[in-house]
């Protein structure tokens, strides 16, 4: 059956866990049926809320099995934004469980995921669990690099936790509301990084679930909305909503050199490289481009000193509008070349070891 979101629940459950899905096509019955094998009872211990996004319900009611339809709730989000801030957000709000999760409708978890990851929250007293992740190949994602060894007491620096903004795992619905935790509204990627990092850097305790069964991303048969080519404008708005944010530039100098690191090496490099599968430059996207660059460095200027050398060189062609698309791509092509000395050392001997520069990144990143 189809429950309201207004409908009143007798008891809350311990986890909410929240799925979007804006597409027929999308696996939802095999997510599902992974979260049946939790350890925790489903319907009761754990509500699933499947959010119908820019999709009639009918549609994806049409989907599930009668027992399926009988264990989630299903709510309808129709903003018209090709973006999972939305949805996620919506099921959120309906959320009354002690803590939250989301998931995506081509994902699902590993038997036991959930009752491990409430485990060690509950043992240890962490705000939120960072959940490992598995990719459809078998391979954890190496985020975030944290210190070798290091579950609990995750520090916001020493353990990188700026490279892990997908919010994959479980937070606790108290410390959600209490910090004004929400997905950026009204872009169409990004919008994890309003919800993610203020929670890393406020000072919660967090953890990471080592060992613990993972999230499993699927590999999914319809692409994915944050996987669309899009105009870099588009691509680069939620970094600019971001560090105008007040608690972003209120946040210690070493917590800027952090985001900031972070930002550049895996959003703005990867614009560089638009031409080699077919998104080219759009008129005034260059310029664009180049003023954020400027803006982020002005707001953590020793962010430029831990980068390799390929990636400073990057960094000087972005910032130099009259640099041609080709040349880009090359500079873009090059500095993936993992290994070789322009993409392990620094140009000051200074920082070659410095906590973000490549030697103790890419370390601290094999020992995930």
């Amino acid at each position: 059956m189809t429950t309201d979101v207004t409908s009143i629940d007798p008891a809350p459950p311990i986890v909410d866990l929240v799925i979007a899905i804006h597409d027929a096509r999308r696996p939802l019955a095999a997510a599902i049926a992974s979260l049946r094998h939790q350890g925790l009872s489903l319907g009761t211990q754990l509500r699933v809320t499947v959010v119908c996004h820019n999709i009639p319900i009918d549609e994806i009611e049409a989907l599930l099995s009668a027992s399926d339809r009988d264990a989630v709730r299903l709510m309808s989000c129709n903003d018209g934004i090709p973006s999972p801030a939305g949805p996620f957000t919506a099921g959120l709000a309906a959320a009354t469980g002690r803590y939250v999760s989301v998931m995506g409708s081509d994902d699902s978890l590993e038997p036991g995921a959930l009752a491990a990851w409430v485990a060690r929250a509950e043992r240890y007293s962490f705000a939120a669990v960072i959940a490992p992740v598995r990719l459809p190949n078998g391979a954890i994602v190496r985020t975030p690099p944290r210190r070798p060894g290091r579950r609990a007491a995750l520090d916001p620096v020493k353990d990188r936790l700026a490279y892990r903004t997908a919010p994959l795992g479980l937070v606790r619905r108290d410390v959600v509301t209490r910090l004004g935790l929400s997905f950026t509204p009204g872009v169409t990627t990004g919008e994890d990084h309003e919800f993610s990092l203020p929670l890393w850097f406020s000072g919660e305790p967090v953890g990471y679930a080592a060992g613990d069964p993972a999230y499993r991303v699927g590999s999914g048969v319809a692409p994915r909305v944050t996987e669309t080519p899009r105009p870099a404008d588009e691509l680069v708005r939620a970094i600019e909503l971001l560090i105008d944010q007040r608690w972003v530039r209120a946040l210690p100098a070493s917590s800027r050199h952090a985001i900031v690191v972070k930002l550049l090496r895996v959003h703005v490099f990867a614009l560089a490289a638009r031409s080699s599968i077919g998104a080219g430059w759009l008129t005034g996207e260059r310029e664009h481009v180049a003023a954020l660059v400027r803006d982020l460095i002005a707001l953590a200027p020793t962010a430029t000193d831990v980068l390799a050398i390929a990636d400073r060189d990057l960094l000087d062609a972005l910032l130099d509008v009259s640099t041609d698309s080709a040349e880009l791509v090359r500079l873009a092509h090059r500095r993936r070349r993992f290994g070789t000395p322009a993409t392990m050392l620094t140009r000051s001997p200074r920082h070659l070891l410095a906590r973000e520069a490549p030697v103790r990144f890419m370390v601290a990143s094999a020992l995930v």
